[in-house]
């Protein structure tokens, strides 16, 4: 067994030596062509590439990735030890074997002990609420190697390069996850958007990003009083490219400065109509960060209405309540607020319910989710709203209110939420 996996960090690390050339990988190309190995059933040359991909970027995500694969190809060994690079990079979910389905193919590995002791030490750290912070290195940092590109945009591809070889591995996995070439980076921020980037610079400053810290951790610390269960991974701020406010991943949660910045000032020119109706002002982003932060906690078994919008209701309408729960005076963000003054009508409410029943057992989400710039006879992401009300209500139903945070986050029946709520009538 010994000999074995020693032939098999040999192969792993056999094109990784330390004086080959670090170049930033077209990420896009690289995931191209591992789906193309993955069709073709060759499941270890698309772990292997993702492996040698992940070594050159340093990037948790990759060598995740990688893992997945080489369990595909009934490889536990080589599924270990890429985990064990992923945790050296970052990587913080201690579920990552049961997430990726190498938790039962590994049981047997002679490696299994060492990397159960990791994860295990990861979900302790997770459980502590000293471990939730705002990162804002990430933010910081871009704003030279941008000035920079604007100065002399013949070298721009080159610094935005650089930006991310020189920075930590949680900018390398957001590459990985959100940019992935220097193409679309150079294309976004420097050719169709420059203004805006400049703007931004000026418009968010870092004392405003470190109240949002603050506000966040005080949200936190209630909801460990709420839910004992609670995790507290990292948050980090990060320069987007003006398409994702939040975004959950194995090593912690992004959130996309872009998407919270709306301003009479703010440029416009070049934005589509989903970023027009999708970016926000910036006192909504301590509402949007903590409610991505729930998505963390949840835990759901419901498998026969998961994917139903009666399951997204209640899956996006628990994480808006409970940051109504956690503030101080049961505040919302601006757009949640909007969205209750719409179906404050009790004519328009009525139209709402009539088509929340035809859609309730349907995957059909157009006319309630994720349709920002995309829907015009109503406010978007209107479900969102009908699931806080829900959710809302079953919990002021509940004699035990630790007992419904539970059920909101764990649920194994989305239709009780529901039905003890005092909207069954949608049922």
């Amino acid at each position: 067994m010994k000999y074995s996996i020693f032939l098999i960090l040999l192969t792993l690390l056999s094109n990784c030596q330390p004086n080959k050339e670090i170049h930033l990988p077209d990420l896009d190309a690289i995931g191209r062509k591992c789906d193309a190995y993955r069709e073709d059933g060759s499941n270890s040359k698309a772990a292997q590439l993702y492996f040698e991909t992940g070594q050159n970027l340093g990037s948790s995500e990759l060598f995740v990735y990688a893992a997945w694969q080489f369990g595909k190809a009934n490889m536990p060994d080589s599924a270990l030890i890429a985990v064990n690079y992923a945790i050296d990079n970052g990587m913080s979910n201690p579920k990552v074997l049961d997430g990726w389905s190498i938790d039962q193919m590994t049981e047997k590995s002679a490696l299994r002990r060492k990397i159960d002791k990791r994860l295990d030490s990861i979900q302790i750290s997770l459980e502590n609420i000293d471990n939730f912070e705002i990162i804002l290195d990430p933010m910081n940092t871009f704003w030279s190697y941008f000035d920079a590109a604007i100065a002399d945009t013949t070298k721009a591809k080159e610094l935005l390069s650089e930006y991310i070889l020189k920075g930590s591995p949680a900018i390398k996995d957001y590459y990985h996850i959100r940019y992935e070439n220097v193409d679309n980076m150079y294309r976004t921020m420097i050719l169709k958007n420059p203004d805006f980037y400049k703007y931004l610079k000026n418009a968010v400053s870092e004392e405003q990003l470190n109240e949002v810290a603050i506000e966040s951790k005080q949200m936190m610390v209630q909801f460990a009083k709420l839910y004992p269960r609670a995790v507290f991974p990292k948050t980090y701020i990060v320069p987007d490219l003006i398409n994702s406010s939040g975004t959950l991943t194995e090593l912690g949660l992004y959130v996309g400065l872009t998407m919270f910045a709306k301003s009479e000032n703010m440029p416009q020119q070049n934005l589509n109509n989903w970023q027009l109706s999708t970016i926000t002002e910036f006192d909504n982003m301590k509402f949007d960060l903590v409610h991505e932060l729930m998505h963390y906690q949840q835990s759901y078994s419901d498998e026969e209405n998961e994917n139903l919008l009666l399951g997204k209701l209640i899956r996006e309408g628990a994480c808006d309540f409970l940051v109504s729960l956690l503030t101080e005076k049961h505040e919302m963000s601006q757009a949640v607020n909007r969205r209750l003054d719409y179906i404050n009508d009790p004519k328009i409410w009525a139209v709402v319910l009539e088509e929340l029943k035809r859609d309730l057992y349907g995957q059909d989400l157009s006319k309630w989710m994720h349709n920002g710039g995309g829907i015009k006879d109503r406010p978007s992401n209107l479900g969102y709203t009908v699931g806080y009300l829900i959710c809302k209500s079953f919990y002021d139903n509940s004699a035990d209110k630790k007992q419904a945070v539970y059920e909101l986050l764990n649920t194994d029946n989305f239709k009780k939420i529901i039905e003890e709520s005092e909207y069954n009538e949608i049922l």
